[in-house]
């Protein structure tokens, strides 16, 4: 059904690509990951399906002490698409007893990578919803975009935001109960989170919609991989806010989380400068392989 959308991705190059096959099938779904990078040591890495099964997954990992700071901000966007009537959650955790819910992967009608940008369709009724991540080059800026591609009518999302802090290799148990309280504070056109007194503050922001501070702890996120090893693989995360927004059939609408409060928000802007600085990597790593070769 998505003939139509991938002949039209022609400035884009898809290097991977896997349907319903891949993406339906939980077990698979999960085993698959994707990683991003900023080339200064931060990143962004996760699973297809968006399940979290290891203690490095998250949207923004940055070095905030090099070379051996590398800590974990913000964990995952939790979307949910009201479509039409219908509401259709699109993240996929698994929780303490092996207890998969939500369900999301089964809306998810493709993955593919372009360049170094993992991307997923998602198929809502008749409407089909994009997401793209990417991290921007030599900043700790996560961004995560989402365009209504197809659609009768307007479709609502709504995105809640799960931080932390912690060491990309520790894990959170037990913060509620031992009175863990971030500072999350509204913000022009976001949030800004702190997590002590003494941590380096982050925030999330988007030039379209406004976020809604919260502060609840989730807790015992399970890790399958942690387990499989034999290490600890449950986990807790904050809820720190939410935003919901109305999409237009063709709009999209991006979320920003970074350690820089003046972050460029433009999406697209963002985007193109992105694929740009892959395209030049490979040029480069070309030229290179090119000069290796005729010698």
């Amino acid at each position: 059904m998505l003939d139509a959308f991938m002949s039209g991705l022609s400035e884009s190059v898809v290097d991977l690509y896997f349907g319903r096959e891949v993406c339906g099938n939980l077990p698979v779904a999960s085993g698959r990951e994707w990683l991003v990078t900023n080339g200064m040591g931060g990143f962004a890495m996760g699973t297809i399906s968006g399940e979290l099964t290891r203690r490095c997954h998250g949207l923004l990992i940055a070095d905030l002490c090099p070379p051996l700071g590398l800590t974990l901000l913000v964990t995952a966007l939790a979307e949910t698409a009201h479509y039409a009537g219908q509401s259709y959650p699109l993240h996929t955790f698994r929780w303490a007893g092996d207890y998969v819910y939500p369900h999301g992967y089964r809306y998810l009608e493709s993955f593919r990578l372009e360049g170094s940008i993992p991307t997923w369709i998602y198929a809502c009724a008749d409407a089909l919803l994009e997401k793209r991540i990417w991290m921007d080059p030599d900043s700790f800026t996560t961004y995560v975009q989402y365009r209504h591609m197809r659609g009768g009518v307007p479709l609502a999302l709504k995105v809640k935001a799960l931080v932390n802090y912690r060491d990309y290799h520790g894990v959170t148990i037990d913060a509620e109960e031992q009175g863990w309280v971030m500072q999350v504070e509204a913000v022009e056109r976001g949030l800004k989170i702190t997590a002590t007194e003494d941590a380096v503050p982050y925030y999330l922001l988007c030039h379209k919609s406004v976020w809604s501070p919260r502060h609840e702890w989730y807790a015992s996120f399970m890790l399958a991989i942690e387990q499989e090893h034999g290490f600890d693989g449950l986990e807790d995360h904050l809820w720190a806010g939410e935003l919901q927004v109305e999409l237009e059939p063709g709009e999209e609408l991006t979320v920003v989380a970074t350690l820089d409060a003046g972050a460029a928000l433009n999406g697209a802007d963002a985007y193109a400068q992105r694929r740009a600085y892959d395209l030049h990597l490979v040029e480069a790593a070309r030229m290179h392989s090119a000069g290796v070769e005729s010698h």
